[in-house]
């Protein structure tokens, strides 16, 4: 969801520096970088970071602050809105895997108006071990009761892309902002966003 259908890392990585704004803390856009993408969170930063406090402290704020932040700033990439939908009424079956959590998934896609445009949507309410664990995208293609390797992940950060390439799938990855001059792993194909693919590719990908 994150960095392919919407820009979310900035409303993270903005909400993660207001709230450590207090105690006179702020961490950069290179240190955040590793943790776009993932299910990591503030257990992980508390720990890495050793900020004052630990994650019971940050967790539940941010929680609610990226959540008001989906429901009210999240704003579809270019060409998200119109590739989700074409596939849809082409009938190509269609899972999305996000690291985030299930409230913001569910507020985000409202927003964007792709709320129950998916067959299946994974979060990580859903799985143990996020990414770069391949576990999300063989959950996402179990629910689609399709082989991981009949399918087609579209990422843009290094542990999604990680994560679908270990759980058997071809992956594409699309850069943002965030990711420019990141190294991004092994996609089979990068693109600059989701305008520049072509519904034919997909096609001949799932065919």
């Amino acid at each position: 969801m994150d960095g392919v259908l919407v820009d979310g890392e900035p409303l993270h990585f903005a909400a993660v520096n207001q709230l450590l704004a207090p105690e006179g803390r702020q961490i950069t856009l290179e240190e955040y970088k590793p943790y776009m993408g993932t299910k990591a969170g503030w257990s992980e930063m508390v720990r890495d970071f050793g900020f004052a406090h630990g994650p019971e402290h940050y967790s539940p704020r941010y929680n609610e602050l990226i959540l008001a932040q989906y429901r009210e700033h999240a704003e579809p990439l270019d060409g998200a809105t119109c590739l989700v939908l074409d596939l849809h009424r082409r009938q190509v079956p269609i899972a999305l895997a996000s690291s985030s959590r299930r409230p913001w998934v569910d507020a985000c896609l409202a927003r964007i108006g792709l709320d129950g445009v998916f067959d299946e949507v994974v979060t990580g309410s859903d799985v143990a071990n996020g990414k770069p664990d391949p576990e999300i995208y063989l959950l996402a293609a179990k629910r689609l009761r399709l082989p991981a390797s009949a399918c087609l992940a579209i990422e843009d950060a290094p542990a999604g892309i990680a994560s679908a390439r270990a759980a058997g799938m071809r992956c594409w990855a699309v850069r943002t902002e965030y990711t420019r001059g990141l190294d991004l792993g092994e996609p089979d194909r990068e693109f600059d966003s989701l305008s520049d693919i072509a519904i034919g590719d997909i096609l001949e990908v799932a065919a």
